[in-house]
């Protein structure tokens, strides 16, 4: 799916005013193919924790939505809801520098979207996250209707 179309989804996250907006306001969709999405995203001051480095958390949190945004490349407007989520950290992600992210849809189920996360830091490899999503009736229903 076109980038417009994943940066369209993604601006409905922000425009929510939520969590995500609180968060990632700064997360840049760069390109994209059905079932797969890189984005770009600096770490800043408010996405640290006391050592300087990435929090864990809000690498999580790119986790869900890099993940959502690989299912919105299939050409969904909606995503459904997180089933389960993980994340491996590997090495750490320093204020300042800019974290590349690689979102996979691995497999588009009938209910359940399985998706796979790789975030970097100069090629250096800082996380890997797993995220399955649960594509409900309403989901596939506002999906249909969006393709009308």
């Amino acid at each position: 799916m076109s980038v417009p179309h994943l940066r369209t989804v993604f601006q409905r996250f922000l425009d929510y005013k939520g969590y995500d907006a609180a968060i990632l306001s700064n997360l840049k969709v760069v390109s994209s193919t059905p079932g797969s999405v890189k984005c770009t995203v600096p770490v800043e001051k408010e996405n640290t924790n006391r050592l300087g480095s990435a929090h864990g958390g809000w690498l999580a949190t790119i986790v869900d939505v890099a993940g959502s945004l690989s299912v919105a490349s299939h050409g969904m407007d909606f995503t459904g809801v997180s089933a389960d989520i993980n994340i491996s950290y590997i090495s750490s992600a320093k204020l300042g520098e800019t974290l590349e992210i690689d979102a996979t849809c691995l497999k588009m189920g009938r209910r359940l979207a399985f998706t796979q996360v790789e975030l970097k830091a100069k090629d250096k490899l800082v996380a890997i996250g797993r995220h399955t999503k649960y594509i409900n009736e309403k989901v596939l229903q506002a999906a249909e209707k969006s393709k009308m």
